[in-house]
């Protein structure tokens, strides 16, 4: 039995705007299933017929947390239940028991503890089951620490000495991974399971590194400054707590393979990327922090769905740290990369609809939500060509601009097929695509108003991270219709090009008549360099539309500070979005051609929200 389709208000809003009535194709209603006949009547005696039960749906993994407390005088392991309750000491042991990790199905614990053995004293991994029974000493390494599971839960990777190893927990065998002259530590395991991230160097020049699983193939990952932890996301890069050389970020998310680099921005927006599930389905984050200085640390959930945004788990004269959480927890499982969609059945219609690219967790919800919704046969590639080969009839592109300048000649194969590309938060020209994006119009705006502001005359200042192509076409475009602006480019790259704070000061200093600064990447960097106070003038500028950017930028006007600032609420939702609009182009609905714009006439327009000085008030509040 299939559910009826509801759609949220915004949808319907957006669909309503750029669809105007259907095309020269018509749309057959479905029809209804034939009713099963009685053939003969069965005999009374007839022999019992044997029958398939259905497969139970398999129940969700709840999030429950295990973490580590000194509250009872040294250090324990304490589980408890999503919303703080239950909990519950699981070690109760005079050693310092610390550092627990869930095996992904959340039946075990890996954990640090110093306990002593038969074998001595010294400092192994443990694991227990969930009630703390069970526990076994795995690692054979004296100095053991950082456990992690892999993600089919049989193997379990550690650091010990400056060495990585592995451990096979089922065979009893152990492998060092890494053997090499410089100390290695804090293994990761990919969500895939087929590569480990780790970290390698002293405390003044710790870098991140990725290899196979059998310890081949090793590569650097970051390049300068240090990096102090590392944790993979759930679409496959890596989060990182690094002083990233170009000023770019502090809290870092960078691709496997180090080209790509974005600031993952703070609490609160931390759970795009290693999300915690809440017993009512909401992601939020989960962290340990001293947040009202009382000198402990506690695990608190972060997020909009509370009242006070923060949701304090532990309340105790201890320090609690080190929060973990199950894998494959939660309503959904965003690490697995595959629709919820059974592929078995396709929809009244008969179309197959294929999405690919670099998948979010919010990316992932809303193509299983909507295909779950209208009840479309949904599937997963690796690439556009991987879908055109599978014969979809159309291709949703979780994207960015890279990707989508990099990608053309898989959408010119796509289109030569007849199979519509529907691109999701970045714009491509190529015919046959249709783009969800803002970013050709929130960059247009954000010039324009700096311009005009400016009154049409002065310095302007931008940085092109790595050179685009794409943002300088429209950047030069911008500059050609006001003659007065005289343009300052810089191009900083994500590796051996910085962009710091420092450059940005002396470029203000050493140009008067500079009236505006922008970069093609929202940057804490540039915010804070352009109000610091050794400034005589601040430029006009983007804010990063983040609520703790806002929030300083606040500040820094109730402070009297002459800042002027722009910024624009993104939307969100293009995944859910780009399955509907690709599902009613396919049943032969036309777009608007008033609701489309961008250079090639093909992107949809949205009704984005922007912030001024004026109306920053009203959207903090």
């Amino acid at each position: 039995m299939h559910k009826r389709t509801v759609l949220p208000l915004t949808v319907i809003i957006l669909l309503s705007m750029i669809i105007t009535g259907c095309g020269s194709a018509e749309t057959q209603a479905p029809q209804p299933a034939a009713t099963p006949t009685t053939a003969a009547t069965q005999p009374a005696t007839a022999l019992p017929v044997a029958t398939e039960e259905p497969t139970p749906e398999p129940e969700p993994i709840p999030c429950n947390i295990t973490f580590d407390s000194d509250r009872d005088g040294n250090r324990e392991i304490y589980s408890m239940a999503p919303d703080g309750s239950s909990q519950v000491n699981l070690t109760n042991n005079p050693a310092d028991d610390f550092d627990p990790v869930w095996s992904p199905d959340g039946t075990q614990i890996a954990f640090v503890s110093n306990r002593e053995t038969d074998a001595g004293d010294g400092q192994f991994i443990y694991t227990m089951q969930a009630d703390g029974s069970g526990v076994t000493r795995v690692s054979a390494q004296a100095d053991s620490n950082f456990p992690d599971w892999s993600p089919l839960g049989n193997l379990i990777a550690y650091s010990s000495m400056g060495e990585i190893y592995l451990v096979d927990i089922l065979e009893g065998t152990e492998v060092n991974l890494t053997g090499s002259p410089e100390p290695d530590e804090q293994p990761k395991f990919s969500p895939d399971g087929k590569q480990i991230a780790w970290l390698q160097g002293d405390d003044n020049n710790r870098q991140l590194f990725v290899m196979n699983l059998d310890g081949s193939n090793g590569y650097l990952v970051t390049q300068g400054g240090i990096v102090y932890a590392a944790e993979w996301t759930v679409d496959g890069r890596i989060f990182t707590h690094w002083d990233q050389p170009d000023g770019i970020c502090s809290n870092c998310v960078v691709t496997a393979d180090g080209k790509e680099v974005i600031d993952a921005g703070g609490k609160g927006t931390i759970q795009e990327f290693l999300p915690f599930w809440t017993e009512n389905g909401d992601r939020v984050e989960l962290v340990s922090a001293d947040i009202n200085h009382t000198g402990f640390e506690d695990i608190i959930l972060v997020g909009e769905v509370f009242p006070d945004i923060f949701k304090y788990l532990t309340s105790n004269q201890g320090n609690n740290r080190n929060p973990d959480a199950p894998d494959m927890c939660g309503p959904v499982n965003p690490a697995s990369g595959e629709a919820v969609v059974e592929e078995t059945a396709a929809s009244s219609q008969g179309f197959l609809i294929g999405y690919t690219g670099s998948i979010s967790p919010n990316d992932q919800l809303g193509f299983d939500t909507a295909c779950s919704e209208i009840d479309v046969k949904c599937v997963h590639g690796e690439s556009i060509s991987e879908l055109a080969d599978k014969g979809v009839d159309a291709i949703v592109n979780a994207s960015n601009r890279w990707d989508a300048m990099g990608s053309y000649p898989q959408i010119q194969d796509a289109a030569g097929r007849g199979i519509p590309v529907f691109m999701l938060n970045a714009e491509s020209s190529e015919p046959g695509v249709f783009n969800l994006s803002a970013e050709n119009e929130i960059i247009t705006t954000t010039l324009t108003w700096m311009f005009k502001t400016m009154n049409d005359v002065g310095g302007f200042a931008y940085y092109n991270y790595g050179g685009s192509d794409y943002i300088q076409q429209l950047v030069d475009a911008m500059l050609k219709s006001y003659p007065g602006i005289t343009a300052i480019k810089n191009t900083p790259d994500y590796g051996n090009n910085p962009f710091s704070g420092q450059q940005v000061q002396n470029l203000i200093a050493q140009n008067a008549s500079l009236g505006a600064i922008w970069s093609s990447e929202p940057s804490n960097e540039l915010f804070w360099a352009a109000v610091d106070k050794a400034n005589s003038r601040i430029p006009l500028m983007e804010c990063p539309a983040r609520e703790d950017m806002l929030t300083a930028w606040k500040n820094e006007l109730d402070a009297g500070s002459t800042l002027q600032c722009v910024s624009f609420i993104r939307p969100g939702g293009t995944a859910y979005e780009g399955i509907y609009v690709a599902y009613y182009y396919l049943s032969g609905f036309a777009l608007n051609p008033d609701m489309l714009g961008g250079e090639g006439k093909n992107t949809l327009k949205y009704d984005i929200p922007m912030i001024t000085n004026e109306t920053l008030p009203e959207w903090l509040n």
